[in-house]
């Protein structure tokens, strides 16, 4: 069988699935083109984006650690606001199934830092770990897979092993943020094989609200190797 004749059996194995099973945006669930991934032109052109990458300024992800942690770098691509866009793509990422969403994005956002000095020198991503109760549950880490998809375009390690998550707690989503503090202490676990391991390491979330979180990670290596430059990528930052 020529190769001209498997493409084109292929191309009508993909017409018929398409026809069968049509793939939807996430966000306006219109019918996607066979070209579009998760969400249609129109959908994305819509998308809250920060524009951090033209920032000569401080942005409002660096002024979130001001007085709290020392941080080298940050990142945010998209803002998040209820009941906009983003928050359809962050819950199908989280909740239905969708880990190739995390990969879409994260190469969005490796395309917008590659060329941005403060990250130049990045020997690894940091995805934020997720307790193994949870990501058994869920069937993957969905920062993970935006490490994943930004290492595809900076060419930069994802390292899972460098910190984990000991302690299983429910979801902080409705917390402030000196409750979402008091419920992560002790709850991550800092390898010592990582001491002095990297130089310069960037943590990536997926959405960030009060930085609690980060913040008790940043804390707890800092303690370890206080040597260490962190920097923060995340695929959304809370307005």
């Amino acid at each position: 069988m020529t190769t001209f004749r498997i493409n084109k059996i292929s191309k009508w194995n993909q017409d018929l699935l398409h026809l069968i099973y049509p793939n939807q945006c996430l966000i306006c669930e219109n019918e996607l083109t066979r070209h579009q991934k998760s969400i249609c032109n129109l959908c994305f052109s819509n998308l809250n984006f920060t524009y951090f990458e033209a920032y000569e300024e401080p942005t409002p992800l660096d002024q979130l650690f001001w007085g709290r942690v020392a941080v080298h770098g940050t990142y945010a691509y998209l803002y998040f606001e209820k009941n906009k866009g983003v928050q359809p793509v962050l819950h199908a990422l989280k909740y239905k199934d969708r880990p190739e969403i995390g990969i879409e994005m994260g190469s969005q956002i490796g395309n917008k830092i590659k060329l941005l000095p403060v990250f130049s020198d990045l020997d690894a991503l940091i995805p934020i770990p997720l307790h193994p109760r949870k990501k058994f549950i869920r069937g993957y880490n969905q920062s993970e897979k935006l490490a994943e998809g930004i290492a595809s375009v900076i060419n930069v390690p994802v390292d899972v092993d460098f910190i984990s998550r000991t302690k299983y707690g429910k979801s902080q989503t409705t917390k402030g943020r000196f409750l979402r503090w008091d419920n992560i202490q002790g709850k991550f676990n800092f390898s010592p094989e990582g001491r002095k391991k990297h130089m310069h390491i960037a943590l990536v979330d997926d959405v960030i609200t009060t930085g609690a979180t980060l913040e008790t990670i940043i804390r707890l290596i800092h303690e370890n190797n206080p040597e260490i430059r962190i920097s923060i990528l995340s695929l959304a930052l809370t307005k």
